[in-house]
């Protein structure tokens, strides 16, 4: 991921100026890595919130190796304190997800992730899940067993925000979303917050989360 490249390819309805507002550090960006082909990309970037960060998602088309197509739609929404960006931008990123194209035979679904910055009570994730899309972490084979966990991804390091020890992994702003596309049914066998080492929570604020997916046979 070169975000000079991907500046140039992408980022070309906004001058410099507006590209670096609220972005003194350096630039940043998202990304998808994939260990099978990556057939399509399409971007997405959302109405600036005031004069807020412009934020965006990007999807793309990965070649299983059954043959299935599969999309993965990866984002990072805004963090207003009350919602309200979230809001406006999770409205437009179920309209992207929805303009997602592909054969439904071939076309198996969209998985869709990313850093939400919304706790699970706010509208933006309840427009996610009233369009259809589930929620792997409550879908989840181990949850089904009866592990009650928030999946807490926020902070990752509670004294670096100078906060007790026992704030750290407190909310959950961090999603797995799946929607299928046809009549295979992609199913999550688990899903964990991955916590499991210092770099965890020295490369981020937040935790990663970890999931592991098969696509299952015609329903």
């Amino acid at each position: 991921f070169d975000d000079e490249v991907w500046r140039k390819k992408y980022v070309t309805d906004y001058e410099e100026e507006q590209y670096n507002t609220n972005d003194t550090m350096g630039r940043f960006g998202i990304a998808i890595l994939s260990k099978y082909p990556i057939v399509q990309i399409r971007t997405h970037q959302y109405q600036r919130y005031k004069r807020k960060t412009i934020r965006n998602a990007i999807a793309c088309l990965v070649s299983l190796p059954n043959n299935e197509l599969l999309w993965v739609v990866n984002t990072h929404l805004g963090c207003h304190f009350i919602g309200k960006e979230q809001h406006e931008q999770a409205k437009q990123l179920v309209g992207f997800v929805d303009s997602l194209g592909g054969k439904p035979k071939t076309t198996c679904g969209v998985m869709l992730c990313g850093d939400f910055n919304s706790p699970p009570i706010l509208p933006s994730i309840r427009i996610i899940r009233q369009s259809g899309m589930r929620d792997v972490w409550h879908q989840s084979f181990a949850n089904r067993k009866g592990l009650l966990q928030i999946g807490g991804t926020f902070p990752s390091n509670a004294r670096v925000l100078g906060m007790p020890s026992c704030f750290r992994k407190l909310i959950r702003l961090d999603y797995i979303f799946l929607l299928e596309k046809s009549g295979k049914e992609i199913v999550c066998k688990c899903v964990h917050v991955q916590d499991g080492s210092y770099n965890c929570s020295l490369a981020s604020d937040h935790l990663p989360v970890h999931a592991v997916f098969f696509v299952g046979s015609s329903r």
